[in-house]
């Protein structure tokens, strides 16, 4: 299966790991709720990131905004598309070991799963904020730094076109430095664009990952549970056999204390009828 990046032009993700039904042991209630308390505060790390980010969208365009400005805004983008990655992995697991145990651990864990999805909706809807007036602050043009090059042409004294003056020079040298400054600002914001698009978080795709993940886990545990149906029918089945063989077994015994106790009489009467014959 190809390794999904999530929106991401940066194959910075690795795709959710298959998680196992774990086995029953002392340690799985423990690791459940150790993973729990993770995950918690792993959502409360993602709720947080989106206050900052919220916030810095409306100095985007500002005094504030410049380059360190937005690379802090990239960073805490990056930390938290790792925490929602690795949180949604935990989230797999963290189902697969409720799946052991009792309801109250199934609805602890889909309360915390609910809870997961709801930040990062609204992480990703801040995010594509963030990134829209990103593109827009970026796109407004910027001064050039040697203001509006003079050209030298006209003035009061008409000079040939073939004759170039010092301040002709000059403005010539001004405007090739003026493009030049133009072409790597131009290329600076469709780096930053790339880098842009590259941290908005496709959360439909992680949150479709999280479903295939607790399905097929739904699928192993109906597995279980139907061998656990079929082992009681054939048990039960059994015991009604048991009981069968018993019930035949205690008929035959009675039929041969009946035919036991026929043939005594008969040899007694035999006995008696030989004994009176001969005397």
């Amino acid at each position: 299966r190809e390794t999904p990046n999530y929106g991401s032009t940066e194959p910075r993700y690795s795709s959710l790991p298959t998680a196992h039904s774990p086995s029953r042991g002392p340690s799985s209630m423990q690791q459940f709720h150790q993973l729990y308390d993770s995950i918690s505060s792993s959502i409360f790390s993602i709720n947080n990131a989106t206050v900052s980010l919220e916030r810095g969208a409306k100095q985007l365009g500002t005094q504030a905004d410049n380059r360190a400005f937005r690379d802090r805004i990239h960073a805490t983008q990056q930390s938290t598309n790792d925490t929602i990655k690795a949180t949604a992995s935990q989230l797999g697991t963290l189902s697969s070991l409720a799946s052991s145990g009792d309801k109250q651990l199934k609805l602890q864990s889909e309360r915390l799963r609910n809870e997961f999805q709801d930040v990062v909706r609204r992480y990703s809807t801040i995010q594509k904020q963030v990134a829209t007036r990103q593109k827009y602050t970026m796109a407004l043009p910027s001064p050039r730094a040697g203001g509006e090059p003079t050209y030298g042409w006209g003035g009061e004294e008409k000079q040939p076109l073939i004759e170039a003056d010092e301040t002709q020079v000059q403005a010539q040298k001004q405007i090739i430095a003026d493009l030049d400054h133009e072409h790597a600002i131009l290329m600076e914001r469709e780096e930053r664009i790339r880098e842009i698009e590259a941290d908005v978080l496709d959360c439909n795709q992680i949150f479709k990952d999280l479903a295939t993940l607790v399905h097929d886990q739904g699928g192993v545990i109906d597995t279980i549970a139907s061998n656990i149906e079929n082992t009681e029918y054939n048990t039960a089945e059994a015991v009604d056999q048991l009981r069968s063989a018993s019930q035949y077994q205690a008929k035959a015994r009675k039929k041969m204390c009946c035919l036991a106790i026929v043939v005594t009489i008969g040899a007694i009467v035999m006995a008696l009828v030989l004994y009176f014959t001969l005397k």
